[in-house]
């Protein structure tokens, strides 16, 4: 068995025991936080960030040019259609996304099925795991990246939005917006050193003491507890 991603015409986000070889049992299953997957993946903040900028700068210039701030917020109004618009439609992206994804944790391996247009799956067997992280947002929300083998690693874009952020070159799949991810992490941690006789697993590690108050972070893998 070896890591390997596939594409179909149709496929159901949800692995069944049906589905399993004899012997091998579903240990968890999740989708992602459609809220989080906005946030994260699809940068939603960043917009937000950027319509604030320019409404800031359409006020300033209309100013200048008028010498009335209430004309300028007037014509800074007018871009509260077009925020609408991008907002909603990233917001409905986000959440179809996490509708067609499911994250499943078996005894044996992981499965990443997900796509909305071009459903694909994605099949790590738990011995291929190199190494595997967590990063725990405020709201109980978490991102575990995981390495695996160079061979038979599929490319950032064909991973995206599962794609650990900035890895293009060696590219990491990475099970996003994960409800509840430090019991997932600890999930994730047990089927692995079950897998790989105690030597590797995920945790879901306090930030490093370096990192600033409030701010997560990746936490590196460490052999799970027995």
């Amino acid at each position: 068995m070896s890591t390997h991603m596939e594409e179909f015409d149709d496929i159901k986000p949800v692995v069944t025991e049906e589905e399993l070889p004899k012997g091998e049992t579903i240990l968890w299953q999740a989708r992602p936080d459609w809220w989080r997957l906005a946030l994260g993946a699809y940068r939603l903040k960043l917009v937000g960030a950027w319509f604030l900028a320019f409404a800031v700068w359409k006020i300033g210039v209309t100013h200048h040019d008028t010498g009335s701030w209430a004309a300028g917020f007037a014509d800074a109004a007018t871009l509260l259609p077009a925020l609408g618009v991008g907002v909603g439609l990233i917001m409905l992206l986000a959440f179809l996304t996490a509708r067609a994804t499911r994250f499943t944790l078996t005894s044996r391996r992981l499965v990443m099925r997900f796509g909305v247009a071009l459903p694909a799956q994605l099949n790590i067997p738990l011995v291929h795991v190199d190494h595997a992280a967590v990063k725990l947002n405020a709201d109980g929300t978490g991102d575990i990246p995981l390495t695996i083998p160079k061979k038979g690693r599929p490319s950032y874009f064909q991973l995206w939005p599962y794609a650990r952020p900035w890895k293009f070159g060696s590219a990491e799949p990475m099970l996003r917006a994960v409800p509840n991810a430090a019991e997932a992490a600890r999930l994730v941690a047990d089927a692995l050193a079950a897998s790989q006789g105690g030597k590797r697993g995920a945790v879901p590690a306090a930030r490093p003491a370096n990192a600033e108050p409030g701010r997560p972070g990746f936490a590196g893998a460490q052999p799970a507890a027995m």
